[in-house]
């Protein structure tokens, strides 16, 4: 909760341009307002009184803004699934307090009302006392849209020119078994070789991106698929890219091939920045059969998750070896119990660069491993597999599984797919 009681109030054309500009940077913010009249001059400890109750009652992360006519408005980015009729009552009990002291004034009877922008930008321009849309002159929806911009500055093809597929393996005693793929953008090459001059400014806009990536990676997945498939392809994606309509249409084409081979993961802190849209994007994979988990899990942050409670097929967890020292234990202990609750290799560990973090992983009981270490034992094998006429030697064969554009231009196959078992060399 934001707390905006104590500042000056703020002007109505500064709080509805700022609506209009999260609608620009394609957000739609569920808001709710207190039509307190002005008659009732509110005196700033009873906005303390009103702030206070909103934080008990709110959703967390909602944002309050004092209005300079008078009235209170809480936005928030997220659904807004919870109850507000104690919320309610409460301020209904502080205005009620406030006549009684001041003997004038009244409470409406539509004293709360919710909305969502910009669906409902003509109720809450009405309710706010404002004209009808186009009244302000610097206006944010007439701004550039940050999203089309993006999608014409990054092309399929420098996207398919980034993108890197990972190996997720399962680590016996004396086989490994290869259990998917992970395909994902690599920001940091996309940046250098094909958006050097473009700087993205504040998290707002980074988000943005990431969504537009989404949808590329999408179009880079279907104009690869008969290469890669079958397999268990893992997506990293937005939790708003799944509940998308570009979304609905690109598991709906390929005559379902795509559900069957498909895997979502969504990051730890898009999960937690978007919970509710979290559980629906969720619920929505599960339903059509889309395996579904929760990526970029820290080590100390499995403290505070609770495994029972995760409506998720697997986890990935980042291996860090700083965290060896001080706090092995307790972080050691609390992995092993994910371990034995995330069974059938449902436990990813990730970013496993160096052979500490696959012995560390497997006598805490963990199966199943990601990592640069983890592409480097398969590298034996290539041998074997690969009959490519252009392959002269492991190591170029290993780019080749590693980044799709090399095996396109040097015409190697993906030699390793889901339920591959790979004796040790």
């Amino acid at each position: 909760m934001t707390a905006q009681a104590a500042k000056p109030a703020v002007p109505l054309s500064r709080f509805v341009d700022s609506l209009r500009k999260h609608a620009a940077n394609g957000k739609k913010p569920h808001l709710g307002i207190l039509n307190i009249p002005m008659d009732l001059r509110l005196g700033t400890e009873d906005y303390r009184a009103i702030t206070r109750d909103a934080f008990h009652h709110l959703p967390e992360n909602t944002q309050v803004h004092r209005l300079e006519n008078g009235m209170v408005a809480f936005v928030r980015g997220g659904k807004w699934a919870e109850g507000d009729d104690n919320f309610v009552d409460h301020v209904r009990e502080t205005l009620s307090d406030v006549i009684e002291r001041q003997g004038l004034g009244h409470i409406p009877d539509t004293l709360w009302n919710r909305f969502q922008w910009p669906i409902d930008e003509k109720q809450v321009l009405e309710l706010l006392g404002l004209p009808a849309i186009g009244h302000f002159s610097n206006e944010p929806s007439q701004r550039f849209d940050m999203a089309e911009m993006l999608r014409g500055a990054v092309t399929v093809d420098a996207v398919f020119d980034s993108c890197r597929r990972q190996a997720i393996v399962g680590v016996h005693d004396n086989s490994r078994e290869i259990l998917g793929h992970e395909l994902y953008c690599s920001l940091d090459y996309l940046r250098q070789h094909h958006l050097a001059s473009f700087l993205l400014e504040g998290p707002g806009e980074l988000e943005i991106l990431s969504r537009v990536l989404d949808e590329k990676v999408m179009d880079v997945t279907q104009s690869i698929a008969s290469s890669i498939f079958p397999d268990r392809l893992h997506l990293n994606m937005q939790v708003q890219t799944v509940l998308s309509e570009t979304f609905s249409d690109f598991i709906g084409s390929g005559n379902g091939k795509l559900i069957e081979n498909l895997a979502v993961e969504f990051s730890m802190e898009n999960a937690i920045a978007n919970w509710w849209e979290f559980e629906d994007a969720c619920a929505f994979l599960q339903s059509v059969g889309i395996r579904v988990g929760l990526d970029r899990i820290t080590l100390p942050a499995l403290e505070f998750l609770s495994p029972r409670k995760m409506n998720v097929d697997f986890v990935k967890v980042i291996w860090d070896q700083n965290i060896i020292g001080s706090r092995r234990t307790e972080v050691t202990e609390r992995l092993r119990e994910f371990a034995n609750l995330f069974v059938d290799q449902s436990l990813i560990l990730t970013r496993c660069d160096s052979r500490t973090a696959l012995r560390m992983g497997r006598s805490l009981g963990v199966e199943a491993f990601q990592g640069t270490y983890i592409d480097a034992l398969l590298g034996p094998h290539l041998k074997q597999e690969c009959k490519t006429p252009k392959r002269s030697s492991d190591k170029r064969c290993a780019v080749c599984q590693w980044a799709p554009r090399e095996a396109r231009k040097n015409g190697c196959d993906f030699h390793f797919r889901l339920g591959k078992v790979l004796s040790e060399v």
